[in-house]
């Protein structure tokens, strides 16, 4: 039987995916993420594997009506139109949670180096100012007030380090409470609430974890800001986009609240002139905070691994949009899994949401 075909779209996190990927499949390899490439290499293949800033649009799906998979090539799905690809009956391959670790640890860092002013005082130690320890001030943060907006998998992985490893007050909002998430904040002894206003108004630091959608985007914008203590932070390691970037300018430039640290922005790579860079009181890294070695590796050969077994008629693992098995999928599934083995015993599988 000939091997399946893919289109990855620029590297893989880890090597080790790709090799992977090329000993299963002939990959048809590309760094050109235009439109009009991809809706010319698409025409060829069974599966797509990208990562961002690439983007798999419905004009890319379009092209290709056998298409059988698209994947990301990590956690996020806001580069891929999965609504379009749900429709049409296509899975969404993704890999969640696997870096929750790396970037709970990140938010971490970030809670750290704010309250100890590290970026201050580094750029004071390069100019030689020793005496800047007489002139910038730090904070403990034992008993200090974290605001989770979120509490999902890496949220709660960032509490958890936040209330028994620094012995901090740590408040989560979510849209409703519902038991299972109930039961989550008391083991982790956080208080969760469906008021957002309260969270934003009572804590000292904001930190955000989120998904990026319709109803998110911008979400977190100058009504919230706001309510802000002057002397809190906020910290995004979610995307970007939740955040109103001209209102988080506004509210940073006018020294209205303490500072920012963020790994994600609406644009990606940050643009030399954003006017974020101009801002003393911000600490920024380029959306590294879930590419650890060990998170990428992971990843990374997830991704590849659970592309290759729905190829060859096997349940994935990760599936974003797992209605669609009730669909067409399902029956391309169920025959590509009688052409891997003549012998297997035809059951029809599904997968609930």
């Amino acid at each position: 039987m000939s091997k399946p075909k893919v289109l990855q779209i620029l590297p893989m996190y880890h090597e080790a995916a790709e090799k992977i990927l090329n000993n299963k499949a002939e990959v048809i390899r590309t760094d050109d993420y235009s439109m009009e490439n991809l809706c010319e290499l698409v025409k060829a293949v069974d599966a797509v594997v990208l990562r961002a800033p690439a983007r798999i649009e419905k004009e890319v799906i379009e092209a290709n009506p056998h298409l059988k998979v698209i994947s990301g090539a990590g956690v996020g799905l806001d580069n891929i139109d999965v609504a379009y690809a749900t429709k049409v009956g296509i899975p969404v391959l993704h890999a969640p949670s696997v870096n929750k670790v790396s970037t709970a640890e990140h938010t971490v860092m970030f809670i750290m180096a704010l309250s100890k002013s590290l970026l201050n005082f580094h750029k004071e130690m390069e100019k030689g100012n020793f005496d800047s320890r007489n002139r910038i001030s730090t904070q403990e943060l034992k008993g200090k007030k974290v605001g989770l907006i979120g509490f999902g998998s890496i949220a709660q992985e960032v509490a958890k380090r936040l209330v028994y490893g620094l012995d901090m007050k740590v408040s989560a909002w979510v849209r409703e409470v519902s038991p299972t998430k109930q039961k989550k904040a008391n083991d982790l002894e956080v208080e969760i609430t469906d008021d957002i206003k309260k969270v934003f108004a009572e804590s000292d630091f904001i930190s955000i974890h989120i998904p990026l959608n319709e109803e998110t985007k911008y979400s977190i914008d100058n009504a919230l800001f706001s309510l802000m203590k002057p002397t809190a932070y906020i910290i995004n390691t979610a995307r970007g986009a939740v955040i109103n970037q001209e209102d988080l300018y506004t509210i940073l430039s006018a020294n209205k609240i303490a500072g920012a640290a963020l790994d994600v922005y609406e644009a990606e790579p940050i643009s030399k002139d954003n006017k974020l860079l101009s801002l003393s009181n911000v600490l920024l890294t380029p959306h590294v905070g879930g590419t650890t070695r060990e998170s990428n590796y992971i990843m990374a050969t997830t991704v590849a691994q659970n592309v290759i077994n729905f190829l060859n008629g096997e349940e994935p693992e990760f599936v974003a949009n797992p209605g669609v098995f009730g669909k067409v999928a399902l029956q391309e599934l169920d025959r590509k899994k009688n052409e891997v083995s003549a012998t297997s015993i035809n059951t029809v599988h599904s997968w609930s949401e």
